[in-house]
């Protein structure tokens, strides 16, 4: 059967993070990067000078991506973290404390891209947890967030989704 649409993937339109329920979605607004790579076992069987057996299976893998002038949201959706405001408008601060030994907690990361015939391509990586987390404030260059980690089989053991869309659509909620 052929793939619904014929064309190619053009550039990132969207990033959101969930908690694994589906609920309290933070939007990344200025997404720049998703990737991810599967972690392959495997392994060869050798006897009498030859393989006579190979077995390899995909057990998770890693994800890394880029947002630019992430919002504390975010930042404490994916650190586990909480945003605090003090203050009156229109001298507010908003604190995000990032604390030793808080573990960062599972969530779900959706993708969007554009295809060039108004079609897509949707990623949701099902249950991830954040390992590296970097920003930088660099000499007339926006502030960018890198974070990486790794993403494993959620209840129904399912890894990722993969949904090219005939028409593209918003990235669903949960």
């Amino acid at each position: 059967m052929a793939d619904i649409v014929d064309g190619y993937i053009f550039g990132l339109r969207d990033i959101k993070l969930t908690d694994l329920d589906g609920s309290n979605q933070v939007d990344l607004p200025a997404a720049r990067t998703l990737t991810w790579q599967e972690t392959v076992v495997s392994d060869s069987l050798r006897g009498d000078d030859k393989i006579v057996s190979t077995v390899a299976f995909v057990e998770g893998g890693e994800f890394s991506l880029e947002a630019g002038g992430i919002s504390l949201e975010a930042y404490a959706k994916l650190t586990g973290e909480a945003v605090v405001t003090t203050g009156s408008t229109p001298n507010r601060t908003q604190t995000v404390t990032r604390r030793g030994a808080t573990s960062c907690p599972w969530l779900k990361i959706y993708g969007r891209a554009l295809g060039d015939n108004n079609d897509g391509i949707h990623v949701k990586l099902r249950k991830a947890k954040l390992t590296s987390l970097e920003g930088n404030l660099t000499n007339q260059e926006f502030y960018i967030t890198k974070a990486g980690g790794m993403f494993i089989a959620d209840d129904s053991e399912e890894l990722y989704d993969l949904v090219k869309l005939e028409t593209d659509a918003e990235l669903p909620t949960s």
